[in-house]
């Protein structure tokens, strides 16, 4: 019987609430340093999965029992993270957050880095993997006088009045570098190739809690994005414009994860079956992986060359 993969995980957040529990799940074991033993021990929703976990004296010792990699990191520290592990040969497989690292710039060069050396590699693109994903991918070969797509929440950092990387743009946050990398990342997986607008706003001229935007592509409908990162009210909608009628309506829910089905008394977070999905596919053949990250990134590249910053929407 084969010998299962190892894992470990640099970062003890999203790393331990959101990647410990999907690789757990998929059947992977998971070697971590003694000092997230604290924050997995913690966590009402982690403390199960405390003696399942090898513990290793520190990361080293970690990454030296792994022959894979979750990377869930500040932008910044991914990307120097990412340079070390290209260079890694006993790490082969590697899970990493978005966006990739700070710029479309640096993004492309890591990734590059990373398929020379050889790696099997994954982005924390969770969109794809959506129900309502499947729904959009449906209707793109109906016809369609556009679509548009409308995600409006008040962000925890925004919410908790927090200075933190999640809300500049220059350290990879804001509603197009963190937030908005989701969708560029989707759009550009279903064909859209080059934007005709794109205008941000917010608080600074160094943050973007606003971003709008219309994704254009031979063959494709017309798509208008707008995500405000700083609204009072929490909405996630996409529809579908018919000439002469109503828009049709293509999703309507909260936020994009809340289609996933959870039971009333699981606590943990909702990506988490997402997550499992991502890990999952690391075992898959993926033979059109790295022209679908190459395709991400130069739709980001053109995103960020025709951005306009506006005062206001």
């Amino acid at each position: 019987m084969p010998e299962l993969p190892v894992f470990t995980i640099l970062g003890s957040g999203f790393g331990m609430y959101g990647y410990l529990p999907a690789l757990i799940e998929c059947g992977m074991k998971v070697a971590l340093p003694e000092r997230y033993r604290a924050v997995v021990g913690g966590r009402s929703e982690l403390v199960q999965y405390v003696p399942e976990v090898i513990w290793c004296p520190g990361t080293e010792e970690a990454l030296a029992r792994a022959s894979g990699a979750v990377v869930a990191l500040r932008p910044a520290d991914q990307a120097d993270w990412m340079a070390r592990l290209a260079d890694m040969p006993g790490i082969r497989e590697l899970i990493l957050e978005k966006p990739v690292a700070p710029t479309p710039q640096l993004a492309a060069q890591l990734i590059e880095a990373f398929e020379r050396a050889g790696k099997r590699y994954r982005v924390g693109y969770t969109f794809r993997f959506m129900p309502w994903a499947e729904r959009l991918r449906a209707v793109l070969g109906e016809s369609t006088d556009g679509l548009s797509l409308d995600w409006t929440f008040m962000a925890h950092h925004y919410r908790a009045n927090l200075t933190n990387w999640k809300r500049f743009d220059a350290s990879g946050g804001g509603a197009l570098r963190f937030y908005g990398i989701h969708l560029i990342a989707l759009l550009a997986e279903l064909g859209y190739d080059d934007v005709a607008m794109s205008r941000l706003a917010g608080p600074s001229d160094a943050e973007t809690s606003s971003w709008n935007a219309v994704f254009t592509a031979k063959g494709l409908p017309s798509f208008a994005l707008r995500i405000d990162s700083r609204a009072p009210h929490t909405c996630f909608s996409i529809a579908a414009g018919r000439r002469g009628k109503s828009d049709l309506a293509i999703v309507d829910q909260l936020d994009p994860f809340s289609s996933v089905q959870q039971s009333s008394m699981n606590v943990r977070d909702p990506r988490v079956d997402v997550l499992a999905q991502l890990c999952r596919s690391l075992g898959e053949a993926d033979a059109d992986h790295a022209q679908r990250q190459r395709k991400i990134i130069a739709l980001w590249t053109r995103i960020e060359a025709v951005s306009r910053r506006t005062s206001a929407f």
